[in-house]
């Protein structure tokens, strides 16, 4: 290998070790199966691509065998492509020869340690410090070579490409989208995982800064802080910076800081401070995987100060009746010397105000008992006052009055719904000192069991809850409860019931059957079976006419029929029945029944009226007698089983007076009536046959 390009990669290696001392806390066992993973960013109009494969066995095959990178085309000005259009960017990609890799280490240093990873006839990450190789926790060179390849890589999208794992499309359109296929050549089929990327050039970059650090301050020193975990997807890396006067700010990090690899997700730099008392502002950058700069983070801001390192504890604390306290604390005794003494501060809040109620303790003191004001809820601080100014205070702690006494049941508790479900509640307020809040619970049956509904307890008196309108429940309960401040529950208020406001049509009545008889019709119905229905209505109109007319309504549910008596001879009718809920929501109308009336004397017609199923000839045969000469016509009805009469054949008279019927059925039961129309337009009465098929 190249002398100058070695001892460059040693250097960059030593650098990278001390990176990699912090980053590598622990090596994770978890088995997964080989895979490839990709990313992509769009930069003037090309697609940047960049994969790696998460196995140091399969790295080294890469390096012989190398990558096919394919671009399939899904979508155009936003439709989908029917047929595929597959273009092979690259048949292979493998790392650039050794020689080709000096020029490029003069422009970017890490190439020369993926270089050496990748060409270096041994892998020296050894230093002169003792004991610094054993942080890195990795047993063999081959692996140390693919970890340090793919640091470095994470850090230079220049030396990822001429290791062969990224890629810039420059034929990439604006109307199209793509999904990008890197595979491992050399394996078999399932043996590593396909990278994917789904990306076009009108998609955005995710511009999102680093999240905001905290920052401890301390003696001439300051910690900063932040998630990295919750931006993992978007930085590598990061970039520290440092303001004077909050406008001009410096990097502080010679190499990026990398998060440390542990249980937590945050990553931590400490910096030392120049000089206490004077203000210092900070903010972070990210680094994308392919070496691009964010926006900054916000600033934060504070002062170094020779702070007390001591602070006291509270160890016991107790209200012995009404109005005495006592406490107990520790504080490290060579710290006496350094604090004018002890402050006991009290509040009604653990975040304050506190008040000062003990003055100056002596610093040798530990325990104190004392008379306070107290209320069903008090929080105690001991204060250390320091010499030199400033203090140090312990933890706040709670201490209450024995009480066991519930608050009262809410009451007073009312509400509303609307159509869509939201139900909004309000209640007295309860008039306990001591009082915490409420507790809201729900149930669909008033003496079922209630569920609570607020993750946490309430400290106004509404509540807003949402009901599906869907659902087959017609009401809801609610119930409350009061807490103290010493999570005491009174017992349920009383329940109060909401109606929901019902935007579902009951089922659809059913006309059943009829009756046909002189001077009236008598309609035979099935009531809908919802348990909201209020009333029932029967239409009808007559065939000369438009518009249907309520003739009968009734809300008794035991009705199932009508007789309809204002009826006219010889007139056709249509019926239809609707249902109507408690909230005025209407059916359609059921099937429309249409029957005609029959003349107010029938004359004699029919005398005989016989059928005979034939199977051979899959028929039925229906013959007939009638003794009138003047029949204009004969009308056939025709009935399935238990369904309606229906007007099946209009015959003229002739000699046979016989009818087949060919569109049947096994297995069923047909009935057939016939009656005789007359030239005066008079009908005889029904005659009927049974026959079974």
């Amino acid at each position: 290998m190249n002398k100058s390009l070695k001892n460059c990669s040693r250097i960059v290696l030593f650098t990278m070790l001390l990176i990699y001392s912090y980053t590598i806390g622990q090596v994770d066992t978890t088995i997964v199966k080989p895979a490839i993973f990709g990313k992509a960013k769009i930069i003037d109009n090309k697609i940047l691509l960049k994969w790696n494969v998460n196995d140091p066995y399969y790295w080294k095959k890469s390096l012989k065998n190398g990558y096919k990178l394919q671009r399939v085309t899904v979508l155009r000005d936003g439709k989908p492509i029917n047929k595929d259009e597959v273009v092979i960017l690259k048949e292979t990609l493998k790392p650039l020869p050794l020689a080709q890799w000096e020029p490029l280490v003069k422009q970017d240093s890490l190439a020369a340690v993926l270089a050496q990873a990748i060409y270096g006839e041994d892998f020296e990450t050894s230093t002169q410090e003792k004991g610094l190789a054993k942080m890195m926790m990795l047993n063999d060179q081959n692996q140390q070579r693919y970890a340090f390849s793919m640091l470095a890589a994470e850090q230079s999208f220049l030396a990822t490409k001429a290791a062969g794992w990224g890629f810039e499309d420059t034929t990439a359109k604006i109307n199209e989208k793509y999904v990008y296929t890197i595979t491992l050549l050399g394996v078999k089929e399932d043996e590593v995982a396909h990278g994917s990327i789904y990306i076009g050039l009108a998609d955005k970059n995710d511009t999102t800064p680093p999240v905001t650090p905290e920052a401890v301050f301390g003696n001439q020193t300051v910690m900063l802080f932040w998630d990295f975990g919750a931006q993992k997807e978007l930085f590598s890396c990061y970039n520290i910076e440092r303001s004077t006067d909050g406008k001009t700010f410096y990097k502080l990090n010679n190499v990026p800081v990398f998060p440390t690899i542990s249980k937590s997700t945050y990553t931590t730099f400490t910096d030392n401070l120049p000089e206490n008392n004077t203000r210092y502002y900070y903010r972070i950058r990210g680094i994308d995987t392919f070496g691009y700069l964010s926006e900054p983070s916000k600033v934060v801001s504070g002062m170094g100060a020779d702070f007390l390192e001591f602070s006291p504890q509270i160890t016991a604390k107790a209200a012995l009746d009404d109005e005495t306290v006592n406490l107990e604390w520790d504080f490290p005794q060579e710290g006496e010397e350094k604090i004018k003494g002890f402050n006991i501060l009290q509040a009604d809040h653990d975040n304050g105000p506190f008040e000062i109620v003990k003055k100056e303790v002596a610093a040798t003191t530990r325990k104190l008992v004392f008379k306070a004001k107290l209320k069903p809820s008090n929080y105690f601080k001991i204060q250390a006052i320091a010499k030199k100014g400033g203090f140090r205070e312990s933890y706040a702690m709670l201490v209450q009055p024995i009480d066991s006494i519930p608050p009262i049941a809410p009451v007073g508790l009312e509400g509303v719904i609307d159509s869509v479900g939201i139900v909004k509640l309000k209640w007295k307020n309860n008039t306990e000192p001591d009082l915490y809040g409420y507790k809201v619970f729900r149930s669909y049956d008033k003496t079922g069991m209630y569920v609570e509904l607020s993750s946490k307890v309430l400290h106004k008196t509404s509540y807003q809850d949402t009901i599906t309108m869907k659902s087959l429940n017609r009401k809801v309960f609610y119930k409350l409860k009061a807490l103290d401040i010493r999570y005491n529950e009174s017992s349920f208020s009383t329940a109060f019931e909401i109606i929901k406001k019902d935007k579902i049509a009951p089922s659809i009545p059913v006309l059943s059957n009829y009756e046909i008889e002189e001077k009236k019709i008598k309609i035979y119905f099935l009531q809908s079976q919802s348990e909201d229905v209020k009333k029932h209505s029967l239409y009808r109109r007559r065939e000369d006419q438009k518009e249907w007319k309520v003739i009968f309504e009734t809300t008794d549910q035991e009705i199932d029929f009508y007789e309809d008596k204002t009826v006219e001879e010889k007139r056709k009718y249509y019926y239809a029945m609707t249902a109507t809920d408690q909230d005025g929501n209407e059916t359609a109308p059921s099937e429309p029944l249409i029957l005609e009336t029959i003349p107010t004397v029938l004359r004699p017609g029919i005398t005989t009226f016989s059928g005979m199923a034939d199977p051979n000839s899959k028929a039925i045969e229906l013959y007939w007698n009638a003794k009138s000469n003047d029949i204009e016509e004969y009308h056939l009805y025709k009935r399935i089983n238990e369904s309606q009469n229906v007007l099946f054949k209009i015959l003229p008279p002739n000699k046979k007076n016989q009818f087949i019927d060919t569109t049947l059925h096994v297995g069923n039961v047909y009935y057939y009536n016939i009656r005789a129309v007359f030239k005066d337009g008079s009908l005889s009465a029904f005659k009927e046959v049974k026959v079974v098929y």
